[in-house]
């Protein structure tokens, strides 16, 4: 017989609100779990399962002190443990379960039934626990009410902790909504489950020895609550120290990513905008230039002669220089300009929008005037320029990358024009460019291929009319271009260091013929090479000279260089001291083009100089032009009074060779007697210049 159960209010809605807390912090620690790395995970499943289980079982026992039996309750401890144990496993179950990355239907479905059997085996082996009033049977349909309950509140518990994220995260409103509807399913399973009990009408009333006794319990469960809050609260401050080191490496990761942008987009060397900057400039200010209907310019500037200082003064020293190249481009420019290196000893300067024609020729001329003055690197003063080439938006191309493009494309003419200077593109500089891209590679070539070749002209004694020695000359006939002028093969080379190969090779071919000649009979001539500023930048270039003499077995004294006085004053202390090697192993050197560069006499008589050339634009004009005869009459007198030798270029009359005659100048060169020849041509020339010499003494 069934008796009529009655139930404390006060502990009914103490097991309801423990439940609600219980799911709760089961949703809580879903979120966490879920969002732990591999090793915490451990930590918060197990501190899940206590808690969540020891909730779950305390509702239990909590529900089961609320009923009123009339007598005195005593529980089995073995089965009040193992009931426990149900609990946390099926807490167990259910975390791991909500953690799995992407849960399926099924999967959640067998979750729910088998956490849905845990409650029930927790809850009727708590109920089988009882040592007094143990039920005698259930009614068959509130126990599977009391079981489709538990499964149903399980799954409904999955799926709400899984699709609601379980991240701590989720408004806690919402939380707080799924736990009371957990916790409806959970306490309703319970008293279901209570309901279905049948009892034996006549208590018993004895004690039992091994029993827990309802005050014991009480405690027992006060103890398992203050557990949960304290474990959650231990894994609260856990996860806060968690989230707070998390939260310092979001910052520092933050912190480097934005580092990492900032160095995307800055040069490293100088601390400006790199190329990446500028054109992300550029493409917001095309969109802003076509909002207001205004222009802007780009200018694209070039340093003069960099290459030589870098590799003279070094590394370091090429690296001042462009720092304070930089800061000295920033100082010229305006607020909304931007300045930024592009690349080796380029820089870009994008201006503001508004800018017109003439405030760009303003701003480049103030450019180049900023770099006029000398830097100061160290030890050394070093002097140098730059080149300037401007493009106009919208006239000279409609995107960041042709305006950049035909910047640089002006930028090369203003080199070809003679450097230091500003251009503007216009439209058939691109084939310019085009051609001098062809000339690069094609130049590039005939190196690799051998097939490069001299001509030589012969430098003529003034008095005497017979060949002293011969000025090599370099030749290029492309089987793509043709002939290419001498002066065009000669500047692409210098701009792209091409020259300092070419000018190895050079050297090595004229000593090779010189030698050749030699040993055919043609007596001892002299061969004259010219050299850049690049090559006696090369640290090893004398090793390389002594070197090659050794190779071809030509006299150092057969051996002369010639050098503009512009190219010595690049960096007159390096080249006094290549001068001074060159000079002590017998080496001729002179000064090519004299009066057309510096004229620096206090630098001039420093250098072992021998020969003094006189420039042809100079001899051109002696029998015509008061000045330029005055000019090449203090030009000899000069070198007479230094004790030097006077070559004079051009000399294409006799009229000339006349007034160069006079004033006792040694030797010449010019189409009156040769043009430059071939290597063949010159031995005939020679041959008969011997023989005719022969025949006048008969």
């Amino acid at each position: 017989m069934q008796f009529l159960l009655s139930f404390d209010p006060w502990l009914v809605a103490l097991s309801f609100i423990v439940a609600a807390f219980t799911s709760l912090t089961a949703l809580d620690l879903a979120g966490r779990l879920r969002a732990a790395e591999k090793a915490a995970r451990y930590v918060w499943l197990c501190g899940g399962a206590l808690a969540m289980g020891g909730g779950i079982w305390s509702m239990h026992f909590i529900g089961m002190l609320a009923m009123k039996t009339g007598g005195h309750m005593q529980y089995d401890l073995s089965l009040t443990l193992l009931s426990m144990l149900a609990a946390m496993l099926a807490s167990a179950l259910a975390l791991l379960i909500v953690c799995a990355p992407t849960p399926t239907t099924g999967r959640l479905s067998v979750g729910g039934l088998t956490m849905g059997a845990g409650v029930c085996l927790m809850h009727y082996l708590g109920m089988e626990a009882m040592l007094s009033h143990t039920p005698t049977g259930y009614d068959p349909t509130l126990f599977s009410v009391s079981v489709l309950i538990a499964i149903g509140a399980s799954t409904a518990a999955l799926w709400l902790s899984f699709y609601l994220n379980g991240s701590v995260r989720s408004p806690l409103w919402l939380r707080s909504i799924a736990a009371l509807v957990m916790a409806v399913g959970i306490t309703g399973m319970h008293y279901t489950g209570m309901a279905a009990a049948i009892y034996d009408t006549t208590p018993f009333m004895t004690h039992s020895t091994t029993g827990i006794a309802p005050d014991y319990m009480a405690i027992t469960i006060a103890g398992i609550a203050s557990g949960i809050l304290l474990i959650a609260m231990l894994m609260a401050v856990y996860d806060s120290h968690l989230v707070s080191k998390t939260t310092r490496l979001a910052n520092s990761l933050q912190e480097a990513n934005q580092e990492l942008r900032s160095l995307a987009l800055m040069d490293p060397l100088t601390r400006m905008p790199n190329r990446l900057a500028v054109e992300q400039r550029l493409e917001s200010g095309l969109v802003q230039a076509d909002d207001r209907n205004t222009g802007f310019a780009v200018l694209f500037v070039d340093l003069d002669r960099f290459k030589s200082i870098n590799d003279s003064l070094g590394h370091h020293a090429g690296d001042q220089l462009l720092k304070l190249v930089g800061k000295r481009l920033q100082s010229s420019t305006r607020n909304d300009d931007i300045v930024a290196r592009v690349g080796g000893d380029e820089f870009l300067i994008v201006t503001g929008n508004g800018t017109s024609r003439e405030e760009s020729t303003t701003l480049a001329r103030r450019i180049i005037g900023s770099l006029e003055s000398p830097f100061q690197l160290d030890q050394h003063i070093v002097r140098t320029s730059c080149s300037v080439g401007i493009s106009l938006y919208p006239e000279h191309g409609d995107s960041a990358h042709l305006l950049i493009v035909h910047a640089d494309t002006a930028m090369y003419r203003a080199k070809d024009l003679g450097r230091n200077k500003l251009q503007f593109y216009e439209h058939g500089m691109r084939s310019m460019q085009d051609r001098r891209n062809q000339l690069e590679q094609r130049l590039r070539l005939a190196l690799e291929e051998n097939s490069l070749k001299l001509a030589y002209q012969p430098k003529v004694d003034v008095d005497s009319g017979r060949t002293r020695g011969v000025e090599a000359l370099l030749r290029w006939t492309d089987t793509e271009l043709g002939e290419v002028p001498p002066e065009e093969a000669i500047a692409i080379a210098e701009d792209t260091g091409l020259i300092v190969p070419i000018g190895e090779w050079v050297l090595r071919e004229a000593c090779s013929q010189l030698e050749r000649w030699r040993t055919s009979g043609l007596g001892e001539l002299t061969v004259a090479v010219n050299l850049s500023a690049r090559q006696l930048n090369e640290k090893d270039f004398v090793s390389r000279v002594r070197h090659i003499l050794e190779e071809t077995g030509l006299a150092p004294e057969q051996l002369e260089f010639e050098l503009t006085e512009t190219a010595i004053m690049q960096d007159p202390d390096n080249a006094l001291r290549i001068f001074r090697q060159l000079d002590s192993l017998g080496i001729a050197l002179s000064i090519d083009d004299f009066g057309t560069g510096y004229s620096n006499l206090s630098q001039l008589k420093r250098f072992p100089i021998r020969c003094l050339k006189v420039d042809r634009s100079f001899t051109a004009g002696v029998t015509s032009d008061h000045q330029d005869a005055a000019i090449v009459r203090a030009l000899i007198m000069l070198a007479h009074s230094l004790d030097l030798e006077v070559v004079a270029e051009g000399v294409e009359t006799d009229a000339q060779l006349d007034f160069i005659r006079r004033l006792k100048g040694q030797q010449y060169q010019g189409y009156l007697y040769s043009r430059p020849l071939p290597a063949a041509d010159i031995g005939r020339l020679i041959t008969a210049e011997r023989g005719a010499g022969s025949a006048g003494a008969m």
